[in-house]
């Protein structure tokens, strides 16, 4: 263990990248695969999502509100 390292960190396993697309196919038999991260979807954006970039298209330019003003007075 190291003195620099908190016990709590020690644990954590390092990411294990997955198989590359060759292997799949060759390990499977499959003629055709499509690699996605983690958060990616083959199914595209959901409707209420791009609904909402439609709604804030014209305010991309600027940067969000980042006090969150409207949220926090909701809550």
């Amino acid at each position: 263990m190291s003195p620099l390292i908190p016990p709590h960190l020690e644990k954590i396993k390092p990411y294990e990248p997955g198989k590359p697309i060759e292997e799949l196919q060759r390990e499977l038999g499959l003629e055709e695969v499509v690699k996605l991260a983690s958060n990616e979807s083959p199914l595209g954006p959901p409707k209420v999502s791009i609904e909402a970039i439609r709604k804030a298209i014209g305010e991309l330019n600027r940067y969000p509100d980042d006090s969150c003003f409207h949220l926090k007075n909701k809550i």
